[in-house]
């Protein structure tokens, strides 16, 4: 256990010298800060012309659920990146740390951080927001995408050059749940091929008062299915 702090201290050294790095740590409390007094802004500046009330869940969802798993993945995606420039992998086969932990880690801990940050900046974005009791499961849902994009990113780019492009590509993983608002059922499911779409649907259900814990459950599994796999590659990665 007591490598885990040290690999925390490294990981925040090498943010603190990055600028990107530190952008996607602090960019969703900007974002957060900037929903809650924005929507109610355009909301009232607009109340004439167009209401944009029935979007808010949209947006809430969207940017609260969604974005934060996303951008928490590319700063872990950045950091293996990071590592692979530095041969700090290499290094870590010589010491006593088993490389299972060191894999663990670099899954588990972005989940954790997007759990809080959902937890944290959706009640603060304060707009068609669901009971403590609902968001619990759809945050848990909803962070562990976040691996996905961190394990995406550092396997399909070699460096942090190539990464920033991947970032880029792997932004239609977000088009599922956006599109989907626009798609009436039964179709809208279709858009489920998207792991991104589950929670966010799970977070439309229980905001309407719908029994939403299945859709979580099935966005779960799908996503725990989805990282089986990536994670699979990531430690065969270590090994070659």
């Amino acid at each position: 256990m007591n490598a885990i702090p040290a690999l925390s201290k490294v990981d925040f050294k090498n943010i603190q010298r990055d600028s990107m790095m530190l952008f996607l740590l602090a960019y969703p409390i900007i974002l957060g800060a900037l929903l809650r007094w924005l929507i109610p802004f355009v909301t009232e500046g607009l109340a004439d012309v167009f209401d944009l009330t029935p979007y808010h869940l949209l947006f809430t969802a969207f940017f609260g659920l969604l974005i934060i798993p996303m951008l928490t993945g590319y700063l872990a995606g950045f950091l293996l990146l990071d590592e692979r420039d530095q041969n700090t992998l290499t290094a870590l086969m010589v010491t006593p740390l088993p490389i299972q932990t060191y894999a663990l880690y670099r899954v588990i801990a972005p989940v954790i951080i997007s759990i809080v940050g959902v937890l944290i900046v959706i009640p603060f974005i304060g707009v068609a927001v669901v009971s403590p009791e609902k968001l619990l499961p759809l945050a848990v849902a909803a962070g562990l995408l976040s691996p996905i994009f961190a394990l995406l990113l550092s396997s399909l780019a070699k460096n942090k050059v190539q990464g920033i492009a991947v970032m880029k590509g792997m932004g239609i993983l977000t088009l599922g749940p956006f599109v989907a608002w626009w798609v009436p059922e039964p179709w809208q499911w279709l858009l489920g091929i998207f792991p991104t779409f589950w929670p966010v649907k799970a977070y439309w259900l229980a905001a309407a008062g719908e029994p939403f814990l299945w859709a979580t459950a099935v966005g779960v599994v799908y996503t725990l299915a989805l990282l089986a796999v990536l994670f699979n590659r990531f430690q065969e990665n270590l090994y070659s």
